[in-house]
């Protein structure tokens, strides 16, 4: 294991082999928690590029950082944010989780979990066509559900939040631990 301390200077890239390596560093994962829960390098620590200012706390000063994504661009964005906000520990690990899984080091897997988006279109698909069948041979007022639906589905989209993926993100298939998601 390479072992780094506070005076030691951190290399701005590294790779998946180097860091893996890295005793005692911080790996943190900047994709989505989709993406995330699909698969990681089994160390890694989830703050989405998103969020990654407003979670910044959560990052350790005292250890190397270091930063991955899919392939390399969100990594190299993060770790200059990061870089931006005084943090001098940071690491970018190139060719991010593609390139760990392409070495062969050590990775998490959650089979067979439909993304989450996807969900939220079958989801939605489901009630609108639900509460049609409903309106049909029901009652009239089931429509006015659909159309509910509808509208919903165009204000997630321009508003850019949806209450119905943060209901189906806390289903138990879609947990993402909360040691790995770094709360």
């Amino acid at each position: 294991m390479t072992s780094f301390d506070q005076n030691q200077r951190l290399p701005s890239v590294m790779t998946p082999g180097d860091a893996c390596t890295c005793d005692g560093a911080f790996l943190l994962d900047v994709r989505s928690f989709d993406e995330f829960a699909a698969g990681h390098a089994a160390p890694a620590v989830c703050i989405p590029l998103a969020d990654l200012e407003r979670r910044a706390g959560e990052i350790p000063s005292d250890r190397p950082v270091l930063v991955m994504c899919q392939s390399g661009g969100r990594s190299a964005m993060a770790a200059e944010r990061l870089r931006a906000l005084g943090m001098d520990n940071i690491a970018d690990v190139t060719g991010g989780f593609a390139a760990w899984e392409r070495a062969g080091l050590p990775t998490v897997k959650q089979s067979a979990v439909i993304p989450l988006e996807r969900q939220v279109r079958i989801a939605a698909g489901l009630l609108v066509f639900g509460f049609s069948i409903l309106g049909f041979t029901v009652h009239r007022a089931f429509f006015g559900l659909s159309a509910a639906v509808g509208f919903m589905l165009a204000l997630t989209g321009t508003l850019g939040i949806c209450p119905m993926m943060s209901f189906l993100k806390s289903l138990p298939w879609n947990r993402v631990s909360s040691a790995a998601a770094g709360k």
